[in-house]
């Protein structure tokens, strides 16, 4: 028998002998959020793209998402529109909790970030649980001023941070601790790969509106994406067993932008007089 003839008989016994990779079964994840995670369709990449309409590319065919995200809501309108028990009645196995831009102060449906926001969020966590479904916590996103002079999305204060969602950031990652549920960093990331870019790269990640003025509070398409690979990264870098599901978003962030180094200031002369010429000056 020919060498070529054996070798094929022995790789179709080999495949006839391995176990068949087990398939993932079908999951359902739904979304919790509010303008920056609703869904929009639009077909223009630079209007308004929210990062759940765009999230679903990243996790595997087995994995259904559903987005349940609606602009202007908070964690107390979230239910009272009754928006919270349609995302129940879809029987999701995972949620992801992203509500609070919508909860700070001065806004219609405002809730303190160290009272009612945490009890807010520990009432969805404990529904959620009674529903059979997993929480995952998602720390707020960021978003810019609108320059209307310049008409283009600015950082504050040399800054891509929102002081007023900070206190209810850090309340998310209080309560998910509290209650050793996942808790999703992307305050922090944005922020962080935002100041990496830079004030005119990062801004380009803002929406303009119909009538051409720039709108810093939401993203276009390329931001949507941004916010979703980071997202995804940090739910493949935790023990979720979602992670199964995940599709690697091959997330590059920037290199932080290098600072011009200083010059040194040049090494004073010193002029030593030799034992010599003491000696000469002496004489």
């Amino acid at each position: 028998m020919k060498i070529g003839k054996i070798i094929v008989m022995l790789l179709a016994a080999g495949a006839l002998c391995a176990e068949p990779a087990a398939e993932l079964p079908k999951i359902k994840v739904a979304l919790a959020g509010s303008s920056a995670c609703q869904t929009y369709n639009s077909k223009d990449p630079k209007l308004i793209w929210g990062w759940g309409e765009v999230i679903g590319k990243y996790f595997k065919p087995e994995a259904q998402v559903l987005n349940f995200a609606v602009s202007g809501l908070s964690t107390r309108s979230f239910r009272d529109r009754g928006v919270w028990k349609k995302l129940l009645d879809s029987k999701p196995d995972y949620i992801f909790m992203t509500l609070g831009a919508n909860d700070t102060p001065g806004k219609k449906f405002a809730t303190d970030a160290k009272t009612s926001y945490k009890e807010n969020l520990r009432r969805y966590a404990a529904e959620a649980e009674a529903a059979g479904a997993k929480i995952i916590f998602v720390t707020l996103n960021q978003s810019l001023r609108g320059d209307p002079k310049t008409n283009k999305a600015v950082f504050f204060n040399g800054r891509a941070y929102r002081k007023d969602r900070a206190p209810y950031s850090q309340s998310i990652r209080e309560v998910a601790a509290e209650l050793k549920k996942p808790c999703l960093e992307l305050f922090d990331n944005q922020q962080k790969i935002m100041e990496a870019m830079g004030e005119a790269a990062a801004g380009k990640l803002y929406r303009f509106k119909p009538d051409g003025k720039i709108d810093a509070m939401h993203t276009n398409k390329a931001g949507a994406e941004l916010l979703a690979k980071i997202i995804i990264t940090e739910l493949r870098k935790s023990d979720c067993p979602l992670n199964e599901y995940t599709i690697d978003p091959q997330l590059k962030a920037p290199l932080p932008k290098e600072t011009p180094a200083k010059k040194a200031a040049p090494a004073k002369k010193t002029h030593k007089k030799s034992s010599q010429s003491k000696k000469n000056s002496k004489k």
